[in-house]
Formats: structure tokens, sequence, C-alpha cells
């Protein structure tokens, strides 16, 4: 045990690991197969498996090539910067969503089921453009989770 913990000291010690921090910037995941890392390299054990590509994830920080995300639900760690997309997407989070036709509570469209990634064509204020299964239209933007705090 003993040696594993000065290893691991050690290996740390070698490794600057980053400062950079981002506020509120979002990314996506380029592939449907993403392996989510403890630290900044391959040599790190894979914590988590994402099987889903264009899932949104906060940008945490960055070193060389790796980047650090953050999930909707917490999940953190790191991944080659390869994997990751600036395509804006997000989850919906709100139970009973609508998606209307215009940017102002008009028509109806649909009812969106908590959990959907959609993708983001356009933001206003505190209205989102989204798309998805090649429906457009609009949703509240307190109702998405992944979308940079730009208002």
């Amino acid at each position: 045990m003993r040696i594993f913990l000065f290893w691991l000291i050690a290996f740390f010690a070698a490794k600057t690991l980053p400062v950079v921090v981002f506020a509120s910037q979002f990314v996506s995941l380029k592939s449907s197969e993403v392996n989510l890392r403890v630290g900044p390299g391959k040599e790190y054990p894979i914590s988590w498996v994402f099987m889903k590509n264009n899932l949104p994830m906060m940008l945490v920080a960055e070193f060389e090539q790796w980047r650090k995300i953050k999930f909707i639900d917490g999940t953190e760690g790191w991944v080659h910067q390869n994997m990751i997309s600036r395509k804006s997407t997000a989850i919906v989070i709100s139970e009973n969503a609508i998606l209307y036709q215009y940017a102002t509570n008009s028509q109806p469209i649909a009812r969106m089921e908590k959990g959907v990634v959609v993708r983001v064509l356009k933001k206003e204020s505190e209205w989102v453009k989204i798309e998805v299964n090649k429906i457009k239209g609009w949703m509240r933007r307190k109702e998405l989770w992944g979308l940079e705090e730009e208002l």
C-alpha cells in the first residue's frame, strides 16, 4: 500500500495539473462511446464510459490535449479533446416541458420528456430554438441544461 501511495504522489508531482477554470462553458460529446478518465492522460484509469453522442457537458478545466468535463448528474472526469465538439446541445430538465411554434407562449407543438437531448439552434433571452427528431420549435431556457449563461 505504501508503494502505491508513493507512486501516486510521485506521479501527481511529476504532472502539473491545470489551473484553468471555465465559467459556464459547454461542449458536447462527438462519439457514441467516450471514456471518462480520472486524470488527464491514457495512463489514468477509466472511471466511466458515456454511450451516447451529442451529450452536453460542462467544460471544467484543461491540461494539454485533455479536457475535464462535468455531466448534469455531477459526474466529472477527463476526456481527450478529440472526443468533444463545440456543437451546441442541451438536455430537457423539466417534467412537463412544452415545445412551442414561436418564442412566446404560442401554439404548442409537442410535450418534451425529461432527459431528451436536443440540438440548440438559436438563443434569445429566456427562449431557445431547438431541434429534435427533425422537429424545430422554441422552449424556455430554464427547462434546459447545457446552455451558457450569457443573458
